[in-house]
């Protein structure tokens, strides 16, 4: 089952990319978000609710953590993904996620102080590089020149 969560949160993630281009929506990026957290509340609290844990936590730390988790995943993370979907396509948003593991350990040593390793640098450049030349890639038209193409559009 552990693995077969991420699976389904991946193949979840890649429809609704194409989903959201394909049908195109007219909501604003904040009502799609709304319309997304309740439809998770809803899905979620079943699932607590059957298993018998639908009350949560009294505890100051779940509050804080579960603000944290709102305000850094569901409108940062998402809101940015939904909003360069719409904007510049499935490709590019798609592309820009090679970015979270580098962006995952600066930000591991900036609030823990767990300093990267020897071949954080290096994969983080690699990481940049790539996304770079694919957005690059993507902005001129999806195709890399050729110099035989080059001469066709002289």
């Amino acid at each position: 089952m552990a693995y077969l969560l991420p699976v389904v949160a991946l193949a979840g993630l890649a429809a609704g990319t194409l989903l959201e281009r394909r049908w195109a929506p007219s909501e604003s990026l904040v009502v799609s978000l709304a319309l997304q957290s309740a439809v998770a509340a809803l899905v979620f609290g079943s699932v607590a609710g059957v298993r018998g844990e639908f009350a949560p936590p009294a505890d100051p730390v779940f509050w804080t953590a579960m603000g944290w988790l709102v305000l850094l995943s569901t409108i940062g993370g998402y809101g940015s993904y939904l909003f360069v979907v719409r904007r510049s396509g499935a490709t590019a948003a798609s592309t820009l996620l090679y970015l979270t593991p580098p962006a995952t350990a600066l930000w591991a040593w900036a609030m823990f102080g767990q300093a990267p390793g020897p071949t954080a640098l290096p994969g983080i450049l690699v990481c940049a590089v790539g996304v770079a030349l694919a957005l690059r890639r993507e902005v001129s038209g999806g195709r890399p020149r050729t110099p035989a193409a080059a001469r066709t559009h002289r």
